[in-house]
C-alpha cells in the first residue's frame, strides 16, 4: 500500500505537468505548479492519509487552490497560467507555500500531547441524539440571535454574546450529522428516512436558503451524502445519483439564485422585506425561465475570471490560484509588504471585548482587498479571499510564504488535535468519525479563503463553542431514553 502510494505521489504531478505543458502553460510556471501539488500531496500523507482530518483538510487546500482549477483549465484547453496577473511569482508562492504546509503537518505530528482531549468520541446513541438536539438548538438560536442584531442595525458589532451567536450559528447546519448517526447506531430499519433525520434536512434545506448563501445552502445535503457514504461507500449508486442531482442544483440553482438574491432584498430592510424577496427570487427562479437566464446574466463572478469560461463561472472558488495571484501581483508591484500587521490583527480579533474593546470586527481579508485594488476606498467591510499562503507572502516576501505557512499550520494542527485528535473516517456508527467530518467541513471553507488573522479567531471560536455544545449534550443525556446501540458496521 505504501508502495501504491508513492507511486500515487509521483505520477500525479507528472501528469498535471503534462496536461500543462501540452496546452502551453510556460515551464518554470508549471514546473512550480507540479512541484506544489506534489507537496501537497505529500502534506496530506504527513498527516496520516486523506482519512484522518488533518490529511484531508490538506487534500481540500490543495485541490482547491491547484488541482480542480487545473483539471478545468486543462478541459478547456486553456495554459494554466492565462489571466495571472503575475504568473511566475504566484507559482513559486504556491510551491513554498505547500512546501511549508507539508513541513508543518509532519512537525505538529511529532510535538507531545496531553492523552485525553477535549472532545472525546461518542459511543452511544443517546448521545448522538443529545448532539442533534445541543446542535439544532443552540445553532439556530445562535442564527436567531445573529439575525436580531442585524435586523436592529448591530450587524458590525463584535465579541460577547453576539460573537458567541455567531460561532454557534455557523454550526447549525452540521446536526444533520449526528441525526443520521444516531438513526444508524440505534439500529433503526430507517437510515436516510428516519423521521428525526428528515426533520433535520428539511430544515436544514429551508434554513440554507434563507442564509443566502452559496455554503449554507449546500451543507445540508452534503453533510447528508458523507454520512450515508460513510455506511455505504462512495461507489452506492443512490449517492452517486444524489452528488449529481446536488451538482445540478447548485450549479442551476443555489449559485445564481445566492449571487443576485444577496443584492436584490435578501440581506437589506426589515425581517418581512427579506422573506419576500427571498421567497420571490427562489420560486421565480424554479418556475420562469426568463427570470432564470436573466438572473444568470446578471450575476457575473469577478472570482471567476482566473478560469475565463463562462459555463465554469460556479466554480471560480475551486480555482483560488487565480485570487492568490491578484494580491502576490499587487504586492510586488506596490512593493506594499505588510509584515507583522495582518498577523497580530488575528490575536486582536480573538481578544474578548471587555479585553480590548477596539478590536477589529472582521479578519483582515477588506484590508488585504485594499492592497489588491478589489474594494472601493469607501468600503471596509466586503471581505475578500486570498488565502494563508498570499497574507503571509504580503507580510514577508517567500519566506513568510514557506516559514509563516510552516509555524502557522503546526500551530493550527496542533491546537485542533488538543481538542479532537486527529479524527479519523471510519465505516462505524460509532468513535471519531462525527468529529472527522466536524473539522474537516468546518474548516475546509475556512482554512482556503481566510486570511491569518481570521483562521485565528475561528479557531479559538470553534473550540470554544464546541466544547460547550458537548457540554450541553452531555447533560442532556440522563433525561433521555436509553437507546440499544448497534455494534456492527451495518
Amino acid at each position: 500500500m505504501k508502495y501504491r502510494s508513492q507511486i500515487l505521489m509521483m505520477s500525479v504531478p507528472a501528469l498535471y505537468l503534462g496536461g500543462q505543458l501540452a496546452t502551453g502553460t510556460g515551464v518554470y510556471v508549471a514546473c512550480l505548479f507540479s512541484l506544489a501539488i506534489l507537496f501537497g500531496l505529500c502534506a496530506i500523507e504527513a498527516a496520516g492519509g486523506l482519512l484522518t482530518s488533518f490529511g484531508a483538510l490538506n487534500a481540500v487546500l490543495i485541490g482547491k487552490f491547484l488541482m480542480i482549477g487545473l483539471i478545468l483549465k486543462t478541459a478547456i484547453w486553456d495554459p494554466a497560467d492565462k489571466n495571472l496577473f503575475a504568473p511566475e511569482s504566484t507559482a513559486a508562492v504556491m510551491a513554498v507555500g505547500f512546501l511549508g504546509l507539508m513541513l508543518g503537518t509532519l512537525l505538529q505530528s511529532h510535538l507531545p500531547r496531553p492523552k485525553g482531549v477535549l472532545i472525546p468520541p461518542v459511543w452511544d446513541a443517546r448521545m448522538y441524539l443529545a448532539l442533534t438536539l445541543a446542535f439544532l438548538v443552540l445553532g439556530y438560536g445562535g442564527y436567531l440571535l445573529e439575525l436580531r442584531s442585524d435586523l436592529s442595525g448591530g450587524g458590525l458589532q463584535t465579541g460577547g454574546i453576539l460573537g458567541i451567536a455567531r460561532a454557534m450559528s455557523n454550526m447549525k447546519f452540521f446536526a444533520i450529522v449526528p441525526a443520521l448517526y444516531f438513526a444508524w447506531s440505534s439500529g433503526s430499519h430507517r437510515f436516510m428516512t428516519h423521521p428525526l433525520v428528515l426533520f433535520v434536512f428539511v430544515l436544514g434545506m429551508v434554513g440554507g436558503i434563507f442564509s443566502t448563501s452559496k455554503l449554507g445552502a449546500m451543507e445540508t445535503p452534503i453533510f447528508y451524502m458523507l454520512v450515508a457514504a460513510s455506511r455505504y461507500g462512495l461507489r452506492d449508486k443512490r449517492l452517486l445519483t444524489f452528488a449529481a442531482l446536488g451538482v445540478l442544483y447548485y450549479t442551476g440553482v443555489v449559485y445564481p439564485y445566492s449571487q443576485y438574491v444577496r443584492n436584490h432584498g435578501g440581506r437589506e430592510g426589515g425581517l418581512s422585506e427579506r422573506v419576500e424577496a427571498i421567497v420571490d427570487t427562489f420560486e421565480r427562479l424554479l418556475t420562469n425561465r426568463d427570470f432564470r437566464g436573466d438572473v444568470m446574466a446578471a450575476t457575473e463572478d469577478p472570482n471567476g475570471s482566473y478560469l475565463g469560461n463562462e459555463t465554469l463561472r460556479p466554480f471560480g472558488r475551486l480555482a483560488m490560484v487565480g485570487e492568490a495571484d491578484k494580491l502576490v501581483a499587487a504586492t510586488i508591484a506596490q512593493q506594499s509588504w505588510t509584515g507583522w500587521e495582518t498577523i497580530i490583527w488575528g490575536f486582536k480579533l480573538a481578544l474578548p471585548s471587555f479585553i480590548y474593546p477596539d478590536k477589529p470586527v472582521f479578519g483582515a481579508g477588506n484590508y488585504l482587498a485594499h492592497i489588491a485594488g478589489e474594494v472601493g476606498k469607501t468600503d471596509f467591510t466586503t471581505q475578500v479571499s486570498y488565502g494563508v499562503m498570499a497574507n503571509l507572502f504580503n507580510a514577508f516576501s517567500y519566506p513568510g510564504a514557506l516559514l509563516g505557512t510552516l509555524v502557522f499550520f503546526c500551530a493550527f494542527y496542533y491546537i485542533l488535535s488538543l481538542c479532537f485528535s486527529n479524527a479519523s473516517w471510519s465505516r462505524h456508527p460509532l468513535g471519531g468519525t462525527v468529529w472527522f467530518l466536524f473539522v474537516v467541513m468546518t474548516f475546509q471553507h475556512w482554512l482556503v479563503e481566510e486570511s491569518v488573522a481570521g483562521l485565528v479567531a475561528d479557531l479559538l471560536n470553534v473550540a470554544i463553542v464546541t466544547v460547550g455544545i458537548y457540554t450541553a449534550a452531555r447533560m442532556l443525556c440522563p433525561f433521555l431514553p436509553e437507546f440499544s446501540t448497534v455494534q456492527g458496521t451495518e
